[in-house]
This record gives C-alpha cells, sequence and structure tokens, in this order.
C-alpha cells in the first residue's frame, strides 16, 4: 500500500467518523453505492487516460475502501460523500476530470456564507502567507494552523483532493492558493467561526478568531490582489525586448484572436525586436487550435504539435450509463472520424493540430522566454510542450500546470448522478503532443530556472519572474 493511498484512507475515516456534515442532502446507503458504482463503471468506459501514468491500480484500491466505508453507514450526507469520493476522483491524474455537486459558484461548493476572509499565496518557503485580509492587521503573517490542525496537514488534504495532471504538484499548490477559503470550506470545515493562530516575520506566534464571509464578499477582497494581466496584450520593455502576454487562448472568435496574434507578431518585426518575452502564467487554456496558431509564429522550422488522439468510448451504446449522461448532439457524426488500429486502439483522424505544419510567414526567429507556473494548463501546457521539445526558448517560473506528454481533453460527458444529484464531466479524448519522450511522464515542463515570489515581493505586488527575466536580459543577454 503505498502513502498517498494512505493518505486517502484517513481522509475517508476522518470524514467517516468525525466531521459533523450538514444534514440536508442526505442519502440513502443504497443510493450512494449506486452512484459509487456507476462512477468506476463510466470512468472504465468512457475515460480514455485512466492508466496512461499507471494510475489504475491506485483508482481501483481507492475505489474499493471508499466503498467499504459506505457500506457501514445507514445513510450520508451530500458533503460526506462529496469529501469520500473527490480524491478517488484526484486519484486519475487528469486535470480535466471534474467532479461537481449542485452549485452556485464554482469552487464554492459549502459553506458559502462563511468562508475564510483571507487570500493566500506561498512564498519562495513555501508559507502559507496573508496576503489581503479583512482585518489588515493580519497582511505579512504567515499561517500557521487552523481550527487546531497545522497547516502541513491541511495541506496534505487539499493536495489530495485537487484535479491535476500526473504528478504535478506545482498544479496542485497554485489551485490551492488560487481558491484556498473555498477549497477549505469545501474539503475540511465545518464551522462559521475560524481558529487561527498566526507567526509574524519575526517569529512571533499569535492566536485569533475570526468570523467567516460569504462567497460574494470573498471575491471582492480577491479582486483586491491581482497576480498577472488578465488579457492578451504586446507591451514592449524596450526598443528590443518585447512582452507578450498570453492571458488566454479564447476570444469572441478564433479570428479575433488570429487577428490580434498578426498585429502583434508585425510590431515585433517592425521593432526588429531581438528577445521576446512569452507570458503563459495563469493561462488555463481555450481553444487548442489557437495554441498552435501562437507556436507557428515563433517557429524555426516545419513541426508537429499534436502525435495522435485516442478515445475509448465509439458509440453511445458503448456507455452503460447513457441515459443519465448529456452527450454532445455531434457524437453520432464524430464516429465516422474514429479509426480502428491494427492494435484494436481508436484514434481520433480529424483535428486541425495533427500532421505537418509550417512556420507562419515572417515568423519570429528571434530568442524567446517563456514564463510559466502551476496554473498553465491544458492549450497552454500543449504549446509549452512543443516549444520546449523543439528548444525554442528558456523557461522561467514554475513547473507547467499540464503534463509534457498531453492530456485527456476535448469534448465532455456530463454524466448526472441519480442518488447525489452531482455531475461528473469526463473528458473523451486523450491528446498526445509530438514532443520528444518525456524522462518522467508524469511530469509537466519543468523550468529552467526556477523563480519563486519572496514575502516581500507578494506583500509589494512586485512580479518576481518577471523582474528576474529583466534583469537577466538588461545585464547581459549572452550569459543568459
Amino acid at each position: 500500500m503505498n502513502s498517498k493511498f494512505l493518505i486517502i484512507c484517513m481522509f475517508v475515516f476522518f470524514y467517516e467518523c468525525d466531521a459533523q456534515p450538514v444534514k440536508s442532502g442526505v442519502m440513502s446507503r443504497e443510493a450512494a453505492l449506486n452512484d459509487l458504482a456507476i462512477i468506476r463503471k463510466s470512468m472504465e468506459e468512457v475515460h480514455p487516460g485512466l492508466n496512461r501514468f499507471g494510475q489504475e491500480s491506485g483508482f481501483k484500491n481507492t475505489y474499493d475502501f471508499v466503498r467499504q466505508a459506505i457500506e457501514r453507514r445507514d445513510s450520508i450526507s451530500s458533503i460526506a460523500f462529496f469529501r469520500m469520493v473527490n480524491p478517488l476522483f484526484a486519484k486519475v491524474k487528469c486535470g480535466h476530470l471534474k467532479f461537481f455537486p449542485p452549485m452556485k459558484d464554482f469552487p464554492f461548493y459549502y459553506h458559502q456564507q462563511n468562508i475564510l476572509p483571507l487570500i493566500v499565496r506561498f512564498d519562495d518557503q513555501m508559507r502559507l502567507l496573508i496576503v489581503k485580509s479583512i482585518d489588515p492587521a493580519f497582511i505579512g503573517n504567515y499561517i500557521e494552523t487552523i481550527d487546531g490542525r497545522d497547516v502541513a496537514s491541511v495541506l496534505t488534504i487539499l493536495r489530495a483532493n485537487m484535479f491535476i495532471d500526473g504528478d504535478i504538484q506545482a498544479s496542485a499548490d497554485a489551485q490551492i492558493q488560487q481558491y484556498f477559503g473555498a477549497w477549505y470550506a469545501d474539503f475540511i470545515q465545518e464551522n462559521a467561526v475560524f481558529e487561527l493562530v498566526l507567526k509574524d516575520s519575526s517569529g512571533l506566534g499569535k492566536q485569533v478568531t475570526v468570523n467567516g464571509i460569504a462567497t460574494d464578499d470573498w471575491k471582492k477582497l480577491n479582486d483586491t490582489f491581482k497576480d498577472l494581466p488578465a488579457e492578451n496584450a504586446l507591451t514592449f520593455k524596450n526598443d528590443s525586448v518585447a512582452y507578450l502576454r498570453i492571458a488566454h487562448f479564447y476570444a469572441t472568435s478564433n479570428k479575433a484572436f488570429v487577428k490580434f496574434l498578426n498585429e502583434s507578431f508585425e510590431a515585433i518585426d517592425q521593432k526588429k525586436v531581438q528577445q521576446l518575452i512569452i507570458d503563459v502564467r495563469g493561462n488555463e487554456g481555450g481553444n487548442d487550435v489557437l495554441g498552435k496558431e501562437l507556436y507557428a509564429r515563433i517557429a524555426r522550422n516545419e513541426f508537429r504539435y499534436y502525435d495522435h488522439i485516442e478515445v475509448v468510448a465509439r458509440h453511445k451504446k458503448d456507455i452503460t450509463y447513457r441515459r443519465l449522461a448529456h452527450i454532445p448532439n455531434f457524437a453520432g457524426l464524430a464516429t465516422l472520424f474514429i479509426k480502428k488500429q491494427k492494435d484494436g486502439r481508436l484514434f481520433w483522424k480529424k483535428h486541425q493540430n495533427l500532421g505537418s505544419h509550417l512556420p507562419k510567414k515572417n515568423a519570429y526567429k528571434g530568442d524567446v522566454t517563456f514564463l510559466v507556473d502551476g496554473l498553465s494548463y491544458s492549450v497552454t501546457s500543449e504549446f509549452l510542450a512543443v516549444a520546449k521539445s523543439e528548444s525554442r526558448g528558456k523557461f522561467i517560473g514554475t513547473e507547467s500546470g499540464g503534463a509534457y506528454a498531453g492530456n485527456n481533453s476535448g469534448t465532455f460527458i456530463i454524466l448526472k448522478l441519480p442518488g447525489s444529484k452531482f455531475d461528473v464531466g469526463l473528458p473523451v479524448a486523450a491528446y498526445y503532443s509530438a514532443v520528444k519522450p518525456a524522462q518522467i511522464p508524469a511530469r509537466g515542463i519543468i523550468p529552467d530556472v526556477q523563480v519563486l515570489p519572496t514575502t516581500t515581493d507578494l506583500l509589494r505586488g512586485e512580479d518576481a519572474v518577471l523582474n528576474f527575466v529583466l534583469q537577466q536580459l538588461n545585464a547581459t543577454t549572452s550569459n543568459f
């Protein structure tokens, strides 16, 4: 039994024996077990990457443990079921897999009127720093304990509940700090009032009691702390350095995004830029075709983007619980483009990113620096993987959120569980990037230089990663 499985077992035991879940939304043991059986069967029939990283045995072992825990109960509440089953989904190691209880605002599923009134970030020593708070006196302090539980054990629980590709902890930590209050409410919280132990920069500790706030108030507080520009834009740091911020791979239309790229690279060409910085931190994806469009504008040679796309379910009749599922209307037509290989595997053959591609006319051929973090995910990680494989530039920041070798995404089947009424979003296609083999398949794009913000950077609103790159470029390009 591996250590990760032991952690899952500990969570199930805690929520079975010690938690005091909400009384509403209670379902019978039989209904919960039926939902659990539907989850396993549908996962095996639909999910294209259930054993992509050798994780299938861990999923099955955790499934058995959760099933046995439910069997010992007469009934189970909505929140207890969610807290038991969510780590089971996380064992699939697929960031595109989603498990949703009935909700108003993602990811604020539970305790929506009593959210921890803090915004936090990890500093360069992986301490949980308060950067915004309802009480300004808390800003600049580190969280030591919450409701008697030390922060290390809190993070252990949250990490085991994050949906990530492979074994990319940078992705889990990026998600945790992004919505810390919500995740704490979803997976740990029991009360509306919080007992905290905080420590200041001198090491002095203090115990405080704080009341929770409503979801909307938490969002307003979060809006006062912005990490990165939220929109795509091109700026010039000086006559030779261009900064291209790609915050997302979507727009009102693909044409609008392509127009932005065309105008940006025309300006880069006219400026005779020698150094291009492409910042995709916090970019969780969008339209996969647009990732290839961006790479075509920095490609030096002909390139491949996707190697192949694989599925496991070809027809609706292949899905046992299809009556519970929302399946896209075009699914029937799509089967025309699924071809069985000699080994029996099913490949999707129609996608613009398959095959070989040429650089765009007047593509930028100079030096490129990529700014990356744990939220650089999905389409973004596909783009970065090809750039890394083609040795197209330097990567600065932290490990990407998406796996280097590809992901499971594309079209989704939405399954409505009859007992809990929860929704399960199952990706149906496994995308394999056309890249050199990965040394560690379950990891993301590893940066050439890891840069983490210090406490001072975070409290001053300084961009440590961008500042590092600009200092290096200003000092000497040859030594960078």
